[in-house]
């Protein structure tokens, strides 16, 4: 068997042997079928397809063997007996000599080692640095080609000289013979290795601070004691005469005994720079607290700007710096240790930060639509479901009101399972009815099915259409947008759900699953459209689908009609659709809307048929209204006043940089926009940072729409008024744009005043 072949036979085995080494998993990060994960944080990772194991926590990893190795400390070659022995299928004989040098079997050597001793200076246990020599005499290296490592904890056998018990609990032992060290003691190894002594060892009790009689003394002298993460960073501070210390055994192994040797000290934490390092002076940090005379943390980024991924004191003084001058930076950088907020995978909100701006949700669609939520758009066949998806968003990728109801403008991805052709003709129909020839919009339409049921472990990776695939394409084309996505289609939930059974519970919560992830990791919001059976009221399927969604519009037909006349004087009859928000997160229900299915004609087919489609339009026969008929809301029309009084005030002559049409003579820094409407709005609140935030917000709607209307244009620091005619403001304040004669600055305003509509006088 080649080596290759033998990799892979091993590669087959990670799983089983990981989890009878490791336990079970932890549930909450592993993809069943392509990675497991073991540990709180899910550090400790197997990649099934790969048949590799990977620690995040120590930056190290490799094949079945390396597991084991790294687990029992046992040779490879003794892996391999372990895996005949537990039952894995391997062949006969040594396994074939791989070109990569890991599989060398050298030997391992001890390069260096710490002693741990008690308050009199006695050895209690001794912790030794274990690396593997090739047998080129190199060493071994792991996955990132730095020297591969393990430290082992051990204690002298009083009996022998320089004979030692590798491990400090209780429990039995075992070794070849006099003179020979002694190791954990199994039925298993003790024939296999030709084990020749067993005896039973109690543990070594309580364990020591490192270097404990040094800081026993510098805690009375009044020092500050400078806890580390591991002996040679102790080492390097006590060397210039700085007291330190740790625990054995690394991160998260913190016992109480610590605490009382640490009783009084003034304490200085200093972790290494990493999660993990932090974490556990955390851990300390609660522990410490109260017993000691001060605790402070000290963060090596504070005074290292350069310092790598898990850099450290040692690491810091290998720059060539007076490792002494830490005590200036403790004095300058070290704050008082306190306890960090958990990390919340649920969104944890303190009772105090209620008032947080960002914590209250948002409206895409006034009162209809919330942002980065999940919401679905219902009704019976002919309803209009997929006419009304579209109408709404174009509404949203436009930045225009939706029946009166202001908008957010953002990009959209429309995923259309149900007809991609039909979805297509739709589009044209809405462009050729209510959109104006060149204008732009971030709109991506994705015409292929989906499926939001089956796993992506399912499918062939190449070949995926599941929640992954499409999570990677939502992001992939919202990166080319020029403004946020805002809003996510899935248009039919039946057609994105092939094989999900609609009435049962398990199957719903699957798909509910996938859309939150889409709305999680996209940061959007997602509206699926959805069929509802005839004579019912909810969705069709399980209860936890309404249940579970924050917005819900139900669309019906009503039995009222819309008539109107032809222009050859017949009369067309329409029938009025009717849409109602049977569901809104934190507002109102039962107000709604209603439209009418207006045909459009776009063409005519090769047999001479017309080409048609429908848009959505308000009933009564009204034609739909284009962008420059549509009037100011309030808010924007003293927005438009501000930048008029801006202009007036603070205009600056056209920088050449702009290369703007001539007849645009004038622009203004958009400060002086913001600090005129800031003067001229209405809106009232106590915290001044929260009306200043209120106001922001106010005038960047207002200043998105009137770029889409394009009234304006902008480009950092500048904006200006492009010329294009405004509803409620006259010809003269065309004066704006090519500035007449220069006349005294007292008779501007006058001139303001007199061009001001009747009905936007503020």
């Amino acid at each position: 068997m080649s080596a290759d072949e033998f990799s892979k036979k091993l590669a087959e085995h990670m799983e089983p042997v990981a989890r009878k080494l490791l336990g079970d998993p932890n549930k909450h990060f592993t993809k069943p079928g392509v990675e497991l994960r073991w540990g709180e944080q899910g550090s400790m990772s197997v990649d099934l397809i790969k048949g590799t194991w990977f620690s995040h926590e120590h930056e190290e990893g490799g094949g079945t063997l390396a597991l084991i190795t790294k687990l029992t400390g046992r040779t490879e070659g003794e892996a391999v007996e372990w895996l005949r022995e537990e039952g894995y299928d391997l062949p006969e004989g040594a396994p074939p000599v791989s070109s990569n040098r890991s599989a060398d079997p050298g030997r391992r050597e001890i390069v260096q080692t710490w002693d741990y001793v008690d308050t009199e200076g006695n050895p209690v246990f001794q912790v030794a640095r274990v690396q593997h020599r090739l047998q080129d005499g190199s060493w071994r290296l792991n996955r990132h080609g730095k020297i591969e490592k393990t430290f082992v904890q051990r204690r002298q056998f009083q009996s022998e000289p320089n004979v030692w018990i590798t491990g400090l609990l209780d429990g039995d032992y075992m070794r070849k013979g006099p003179g020979k060290d002694w190791t954990r003691y199994t039925e298993a190894n003790f024939k296999k290795w030709k084990m020749t002594e067993k005896r039973h060892f109690p543990d070594v009790g309580a364990l020591p601070l490192y270097r404990l009689p040094e800081v026993i003394e510098a805690i009375a002298m009044g020092q500050a004691i400078h806890l580390v993460e591991g002996e040679k960073k102790a080492d390097v501070l006590w060397a210039e005469g700085i007291a330190a210390t740790c625990n054995a055994g690394g991160s998260k192994k913190w016992e109480p005994q610590y605490t009382d040797m640490l009783r009084g000290a003034h304490v200085v934490m200093v972790s290494d720079n990493d999660d993990v390092g932090r974490a556990h002076m955390q851990l300390v940090g609660g522990q410490l607290l109260g017993n000691v005379a001060s605790l402070r943390d000290l963060d090596i980024r504070d005074f290292w700007s350069e310092v790598p991924h898990k850099g450290d004191i040692w690491d810091w003084k290998q720059t060539g710096v007076d490792v002494s001058t830490i005590y200036d930076h403790v004095e300058a950088y070290a704050k008082p240790w306190r306890k960090l907020a958990p990390k919340s995978r649920f969104g944890a909100v303190p009772f105090v930060d209620l008032d947080l701006p960002g914590l209250e949700h948002e409206y895409l669609i006034d009162d209809t639509l919330t942002r980065h939520e999940v919401g679905v758009l219902y009704g019976e066949s002919g309803s209009g479901k997929s006419f009304e998806a579209i109408d709404m968003s174009m509404s949203v990728t436009r930045g225009i009101p939706f029946y009166g109801k202001d908008v957010l403008k953002g990009g959209v991805i429309y995923q259309a399972g149900e007809g991609g052709i039909g979805v297509k003709l739709r589009l044209r129909a809405y462009r050729e009815t209510y959109m104006e020839r060149g204008e732009h919009v971030d709109f991506i339409l994705l015409p292929s099915r989906v499926d939001l049921f089956a796993s992506d472990s399912e499918q062939d990776i190449e070949t995926s259409r599941g929640t992954d695939a499409l999570i990677a394409e939502i992001k992939a084309w919202s990166a080319t947008f020029s403004v946020p996505l805002e809003l996510v289609v899935i248009d039919t939930l039946a057609t994105a759900t092939p094989g999900a059974n609609e009435n049962a519970s398990t199957d719903m919560s699957v798909v509910l699953r996938n859309l939150e992830r889409i709305r999680d990791e996209c940061r959007t919001a997602v509206l699926m459209v959805h069929h509802k059976p005839r004579n019912g009221n909810n969705p069709r399927g399980h209860s936890s689908l309404f249940a579970n969604v924050d917005n819900a519009i139900e669309l019906e037909i009503t039995q009222r009609q819309d008539v109107s006349q032809r222009s050859d004087g017949t009369a067309l009859v329409r029938q009025i659709h009717r849409a109602t928000v049977q569901k809104n997160k934190d507002g109102e229900r039962g107000h709604g809307w209603d439209f009418i299915l207006k045909q459009v004609v776009l063409g005519t087919r090769p047999n001479g048929k017309l080409l048609t489609s429908v848009v959505c339009a308000p009933p009564g026969g009204q034609e739909p209204q284009k962008l420059d008929d549509r009037g100011l809301s309030d808010q924007q029309k003293i927005a438009m006043t501000a930048l008029y009084n801006a202009i007036e005030k603070h205009g600056e002559p056209t920088p050449a940089v702009l290369k703007l049409p001539a007849a645009i003579k004038l622009v203004v820094r958009m400060g002086h926009w913001r600090n005129e409407f800031e003067a001229l709005t209405m809106e009232d609140d106590d915290d001044p940072a929260k009306r200043k935030q209120k106001i922001r917000q106010a005038l960047k709607r207002a200043g998105e729409r009137f770029m889409a209307l394009k009234y304006v244009g902008r480009a950092e620091p500048y904006v200006w008024l492009t010329g294009r005619t405004i509803p409620g403001y006259t010809e003269k304040k065309r004066a704006m744009i090519e500035p007449p004669p220069p006349l005294d600055p007292a008779d501007m305003s006058a001139g303001l005043a007199e061009t001001l509509d009747g009905d936007i006088q503020l």
